[in-house]
Parts: C-alpha cells; sequence; structure tokens
C-alpha cells in the first residue's frame, strides 16, 4: 500500500518543514485546533495494542504497519489510515530515524460531520452491498495535503483558528468525498455502519462497558437478531461484542493504571471486573505481562525514549 505520486512530494516536505516548528519531540502533540493533532517518532516502536478513534491520520514521513484481526497492512508517506469507529489495532511504526522521524499528522472526525458535508454537497455515492471492516487504508489526494499545509500555517493564530479551522476540516471531508476514493470513504465512514445498525450496537457497548452486558440486550439496541449481531460486528470490528467490550476495558484499566492513584484492584473494579484474577488473566493474555510488570516496563520505556530524544 505504501505508494505517493511525485506530484505530493513537494507538499509532504513543506508539511515536513511546518511539523519541524512544533515543540515535538516523540509521540503525540496536541495543537490549538482541537481536531488536528501531530504524530512523531525518531526509531521503530514495538507492536502496541491500542483503539484507533474516529479519523484520518495522513502520514507524511516514515512507515507504520497495523494488524486488524489477521490481516497486516505496512502503510507509509502520502497513505492515510481512516476509521468510523473506536477500532481494536495492534499497530508499530515500522520505519523510522532521528534524521528521518516517522511523522503523521491525524484529523479526529464524527459520523454526523462526514453526513453533513455530503448532504450539503449533494454527494451520491455508488452504494455497496458488502460489509466492510470499520479501518482502512488508501491513498492522499493532494487537494487535502494542501489544505493541511494551511491548517498549519493557520494554527500558530488562535484567533483566526478558531474561526477559520473548521470550514477547513469540512473542506477536507469534501475532498475525501468527492475524490479518486470517495465513495469508499463515503461507505466505509458512514453508509453501512449507519444503514445496518451496527454502528449503534459498536456505540452502546463502548458507553455501557463497564457494565455486564449480555448479547442479547446489544442485539436489541442494533435492532437485530443475536446471529446477525454476531456476525456484522465481527465484520466491522474483527472480534465479537463480548471481545470488544473486554478489550474496551482492559484499555481503560491499563489508562487509568498508568495515570496512578490507583492499584491494580481498584483498576480492575473500576472498569467492571467482579474478580481480580480473571482481570490479570486476561491483562495478560492482552498485553503479554501482568498488570504491574506492564505498567512499569511502559514507563521505562518512555524514560528511555525520552532520554534518546534530547
Amino acid at each position: 500500500m505504501i505508494f505517493h505520486s511525485i506530484a505530493t512530494k513537494p507538499v509532504l516536505n513543506r508539511l515536513l518543514d511546518l511539523i519541524s516548528q512544533f515543540s515535538i519531540t516523540h509521540g503525540t502533540f496536541e495543537t490549538n485546533i482541537p481536531f488536528l493533532s501531530l504524530l512523531r517518532e525518531v526509531k521503530p516502536t514495538v507492536v502496541e495494542y491500542g483503539f484507533l478513534n474516529p479519523s484520518i491520520c495522513i502520514v507524511i514521513q516514515g512507515n507504520k504497519k497495523v494488524i486488524i484481526g489477521e490481516k497486516s497492512i505496512e502503510y507509509g508517506a502520502g497513505n492515510y489510515i481512516a476509521s468510523s469507529i473506536d477500532m481494536p489495532i495492534k499497530g508499530q511504526v515500522s520505519k523510522a530515524s532521528p534524521e528521518t522521524p516517522y511523522t503523521a499528522i491525524r484529523i479526529a472526525f464524527t459520523s454526523e460531520e462526514i453526513a453533513s458535508v455530503a448532504l450539503e454537497a449533494n454527494f451520491k455515492p455508488r452504494e455497496e452491498n458488502k460489509l466492510r471492516e470499520g479501518v482502512f487504508v488508501e491513498n492522499i489526494g493532494i487537494e487535502v495535503l494542501l489544505v493541511l499545509e494551511r491548517l498549519l500555517n493557520l494554527s500558530s493564530d488562535s484567533q483566526a483558528a478558531a474561526f477559520l479551522a473548521p470550514a477547513m476540516k469540512r473542506e477536507i471531508i469534501y475532498h475525501l468525498l468527492t475524490g479518486e476514493n470517495g465513495d469508499m470513504f463515503y461507505n466505509n465512514m458512514l453508509l453501512h455502519h449507519e444503514a445496518s445498525g451496527i454502528s449503534k450496537a459498536i456505540h452502546y457497548v463502548k458507553s455501557n462497558f463497564e457494565r455486564s452486558l449480555t448479547v442479547d440486550q446489544i442485539a436489541r439496541v442494533g435492532n437485530m437478531s443475536v446471529s446477525t449481531l454476531h456476525h456484522k460486528f465481527k465484520v466491522v470490528t474483527t472480534l465479537t461484542p463480548i471481545q470488544y467490550q473486554k478489550q474496551l476495558r482492559l484499555q481503560e484499566a491499563r489508562r487509568i493504571l498508568l495515570s496512578g492513584g490507583v492499584n491494580v484492584t481498584g483498576a480492575a473494579f473500576q472498569v467492571g471486573y467482579e474478580s481480580l484474577t480473571q482481570f490479570n488473566r486476561e491483562y495478560k493474555r492482552l498485553f503479554g505481562l501482568p498488570p504491574l510488570k506492564d505498567i512499569q516496563a511502559i514507563r521505562a520505556n518512555f524514560k528511555v525514549k525520552s532520554k534518546g530524544v534530547q
């Protein structure tokens, strides 16, 4: 999937120059534009579990690999990865160095924003019957890169950014809808998930992950049978509803433990576990280490990375 046209190369270089002006060493940098963040890594990373939030992330330099279910995808400069839901993935930066760091720009979206632009622009996609995964990788068009260049130039002026950035976000959505892969963008980001009711089911699990849920409850929310729910949920998220809930719980527990102030027992109960033994077992199965050792390893790795970019 790694590809970018010759025409995009000068714009990618200009974007790199603009990003270099921000005080970012590694990790994620939040700009003063609420929906715009920057990502940077100076060396390849280990495989990490996480949830990809509804967004589009455009790679400006370097390569990244994601594992979605059984599928592995590597993508790089001129590619973007987009997600219409909170999607469980494994991923790692596969190509980066201090001289040519992995660099990406993330734009957060909502389905309502995409639907609004599609409606006002009278966009009529070619509808497909096939339900797809809630995340996909494609090539970015030069029109989007040019808007991103304007956005980054704008971000130093808070007053102008507050007024102009929302319109520029809509412009990005418009170009994604009307570009070469516009039908795919629309169908993946909006059409099937809304039409099938699966987005309601996913949102329900996400909003109530700490509660004890049954598959019957989730199916009723999506107005579908249990068997249909299982099929559609697995296609879109690569997980069953209960597996999806479990990953939400474990990811949130990990975040709570990293923030400090709560012990393992407190974190387990806070995310809905009733058995500490079960929590420890499932945590280790997902992340490879028991909770305390995992948190210690993450913090140690963060200290090493911080020293390496000073």
